[in-house]
């Protein structure tokens, strides 16, 4: 892990700190233990922060980003900045550059930003295409502030339904032990296959759970794990990351009944948000998903992001990365 600061270098409460004031969806993809995080899984992660040190008021930092180095085939690599660079105010030419410096001196294919900005602030005339997205480009960030019996009566009444399901069936939600991780793996395993999709590998999983704030919630019925999910607080927002269930036991209704729960234990800790983490009506592979979570505030305008850009920075070995991904 590299630091790479610009008049000022700032330690993990002061890089936090500033994620949180500065960051619109909650930050944790910015925070330092998401740096930490993915120095466990093996990459290499640069902090990046400008601003100065102004006499007499101390440090004062007005962008940040996380960067994350990835491989690419034939020893190639690009940049990524997960949900960042954090921006204090509209002027972010000075981290684009740093940023920029950082992939020519490891030289990167191309870097690849994904900032939670709600416009893209004339990204394009810094050299940057877009390209699609890579986190979620629309979620539904519910409200905590709401009392229990407003969130209840702001559901769907299917929703709502599933949830008395749920509890008719005696389904108990409880966090789960180290050594049950094996039962959310097994229920990983059956989703992806299910529905098609690739998981990360498992040890994926297991490092993320040591993230403080991070912990995984299984669904119980009669002793036995029927769904799961991976959940993740940061600031002021709790974030549903990663979920899996079981087919069979699909009449039971247990996912409803663990998000609800999870919801109400989030209020009672004094969060602001929770983050369903990918809704996007438009998008048929999430058809399903998006209908389960848009289910618990159907009324609520999802929140949209500009999605991921790439700058190249050797074009014509970007142009024939890009011919060759189709």
């Amino acid at each position: 892990m590299k630091e790479i600061e610009k008049g000022l270098q700032p330690e993990k409460k002061e890089w936090n700190d500033f994620v949180v004031a500065a960051g619109a969806d909650g930050g944790f993809l910015q925070s330092w233990q998401w740096g930490e995080f993915q120095q466990e899984i093996g990459r290499e992660i640069f902090r990046v922060s400008v601003g100065e040190d102004k006499a007499g008021t101390g440090e004062k930092i007005s962008a940040v980003a996380l960067v994350i180095k990835h491989s690419l085939p034939l020893g190639q690599n690009y940049l990524y900045v997960p949900r960042g660079p954090v921006v204090s105010d509209s002027d972010f030419a000075e981290i684009i550059s740093e940023i920029k410096k950082l992939g020519v001196s490891n030289h990167s294919l191309f870097v690849r930003i994904d900032p939670a900005w709600k416009d893209d602030r004339g990204l394009k005339s810094y050299g940057f295409n877009f390209v699609g997205q890579v986190q979620p480009k629309k979620t539904l960030m519910l409200d905590l502030n709401w009392d229990e019996t407003d969130l209840l009566a702001a559901m769907k009444p299917k929703t709502r339904y599933n949830i008395k399901i749920a509890q008719k069936h005696g389904i108990v939600i409880k966090e789960a032990k180290e050594e049950e991780f094996e039962l959310f793996w097994e229920l990983m395993v059956k989703t992806c296959a299910r529905d098609g999709i690739k998981s990360h590998p498992k040890g994926y999983y297991q490092k993320q759970l040591k993230i403080p704030g991070f912990k995984l919630v299984l669904a119980w019925w009669q002793n036995k794990a029927i769904a799961g999910a991976i959940i993740g607080d940061f600031s002021d927002t709790r974030t549903y990351v990663h979920g899996a269930s079981d087919y069979e036991f699909r009449d039971k209704m247990a996912p409803y009944l663990l998000q609800w729960e999870m919801i109400r234990e989030a209020r009672k800790l004094g969060l602001n948000h929770y983050d369903f983490w990918g809704a996007d009506q438009s998008n048929l592979k999430w058809a399903g998903v998006t209908r389960f979570k848009i289910g618990f505030a159907p009324q609520r305008a999802l929140t949209e992001y500009i999605g991921a850009y790439d700058l190249a920075l050797r074009p014509i070995a970007y142009r024939l990365y890009k011919l060759f991904r189709k």
